[in-house]
């Protein structure tokens, strides 16, 4: 992979020298050119990834390059330079389109860090726009499997409401594939040529999440050497999935009213009011007006965000995809391996028709994964399948005996494990808590009586040790078992 090229733009030639020494130890292949016309020659013999250009310079000047190199087409960072320290001019160049500005004399720490900032960001972007035809691919309408009643319904609000430019909610349990609805939509509407960014309101505190949503300026905070875009921006004529909404700050709920109504908002560190035309597509897996009802959200926005709702249902209300879903997810990842895994046998598809599936079609995806990857034969076998999935037929429960409560789910997972395995610490380590944690439950649901027990349930007392001290200390009085 060859070195960053750089070229420099400056009528100073001992600017060019300093810029190229400090530059090239650093790595970067230097070229350079003493005003904006000699510059726009290099250009046109070797693109480079990156130009610093003074703004003050005869013939043509910085601002007059950067608009003439945007007019041709070419999209490299280009880092102004000035020995005025302008305020107007360094905001007339970021309009522009500059990537930021530097002044002089030259604080050498802050020449490297916004050259690799810029150098970073323009090797994201590229391999974005890479990407995006991969992923347009990837998250086309046809790629949500299903036909079961339930994911047809879905199906059908996809294609109406993505012809309109409303905000949609959409609600669902983790794993459901919010995302996935909220890419199709993006998909199959009028913006799909433009950008589609995604938010996580959960995943980063409220400071970090304020810069992502709006940018910040200059000096906005400790840390912030330069201008940078907010995924807002950057989704400009575009849309913008914001995942878990509920768990957004007040301050941040309110400023994402504002967009949603007025379509303005402010860089962190800014008084200037900016707009962004970009369609909002929110998620929660929470129940949003139960939160207003709490006072935790804001009602204003829950009802500018409730224009349209899609209620994604959860695979356990649509089992009989589990079939689709499951060889869609074999052929996945299926041909990565030197002997392809091409298919699941009867007896694992009734493993997995049976399971009760928790972290719905996400979970789904990785027990699949992880069984192509185990399994030595080209079909699936369920000894392939995670041990959670191969001990735990919840799912059969729950049909049988109609809606439980999830104390009594609980309860019968914990059974069949100990059934299935008949040893207490490897029924624990399935389970994914401590022994005692699992002896403790047993007393709680009442599969066992008192620390001296007088009574076992049958699946208990086989998965006992005589090392369960605590548990069983007298095995001749706790074997008498009530049916």
């Amino acid at each position: 992979m060859r070195n960053p090229n750089i070229l420099i733009v400056d009528d100073n030639g001992d600017t060019q020298a300093q810029l190229r020494g400090v530059l090239s130890k650093e790595g970067y292949e230097i070229d350079a050119a003493a005003n904006g016309q000699a510059a726009l020659g290099v250009v046109t013999r070797q693109v480079p990834d990156l130009v610093m250009s003074d703004i003050n310079m005869p013939e043509l000047d910085g601002l007059s390059l950067l608009e003439e190199l945007r007019s041709r087409g070419y999209d490299m960072p280009v880092i102004l330079m000035t020995a005025y320290g302008s305020l107007k001019t360094a905001v007339d160049g970021i309009r522009a389109g500059a990537f930021d500005y530097i002044s002089k004399p030259f604080i050498l720490n802050d020449v490297r860090l916004v050259v690799r900032r810029a150098l970073e960001d323009t090797q994201l972007s590229r391999e974005n726009q890479q990407l995006r035809e991969q992923l347009r691919n990837r998250y086309r309408s046809d790629n949500l499997i299903g036909s079961s009643p339930a994911v047809v319904s879905v199906y059908k609000s996809i294609a109406r409401v993505a012809q309109t430019e409303s905000t949609v909610l959409l609600e669902g349990e983790s794993g459901t594939g919010k995302e996935l609805i909220a890419r199709a939509i993006h998909t199959n509407s009028t913006r799909s040529s433009a950008p589609f960014v995604t938010v996580d309101g959960g995943a980063l505190t409220e400071t970090l999440l304020e810069s992502e949503l709006f940018g910040h300026e200059r000096g906005a905070f400790t840390g912030a050497v330069g201008v940078k875009k907010g995924l807002l921006e950057k989704a400009h004529l575009g849309t913008c999935f914001l995942d878990e909404v509920a768990d957004l700050s007040p301050a941040l709920q309110g400023k994402l009213l504002r967009i949603i109504q007025e379509r303005e908002f402010r860089r962190v560190g800014s008084t200037t009011t900016m707009t962004v035309d970009v369609r909002i597509i929110a998620a929660s897996k929470k129940n949003l007006s139960s939160l207003v009802q709490a006072g935790t959200f804001r009602e204003d926005l829950y009802y500018r965000l409730n224009v349209v709702t899609i209620h994604i249902p959860p695979l356990r209300e649509r089992m009989e995809d589990v079939p689709l879903l499951a060889q869609h997810f074999v052929q996945r990842y299926g041909g990565s391996k030197p002997k392809p895994v091409t298919g699941i046998s009867a007896e694992a598809m009734n493993v997995l028709t049976r399971y009760w599936w928790p972290g719905n079609v996400r979970e789904l995806e990785h027990a699949i994964e992880q069984a192509v990857a185990f399994t030595p034969h080209p079909i699936i076998f369920p000894e392939d399948l995670p041990q959670v999935v191969q001990a735990a037929p919840v799912q059969a429960v729950a049909q049988a005996r109609g809606w439980v409560t999830l104390a009594e789910l609980e309860r019968e997972h914990i059974l069949r494990v100990l059934k299935h395995h008949q040893d207490l610490g490897r029924s624990a380590a399935i389970l994914g808590i401590h022994r005692k944690t699992l002896l403790r439950k047993l007393r709680q649901f009442g599969l066992v009586d008192g620390p001296r027990t007088t009574y076992l349930h049958p699946d208990i007392l086989s998965a006992l040790s005589p090392t369960d001290s605590s548990m069983n200390p007298n095995p001749q009085e706790s074997t008498h078992c009530h049916s």
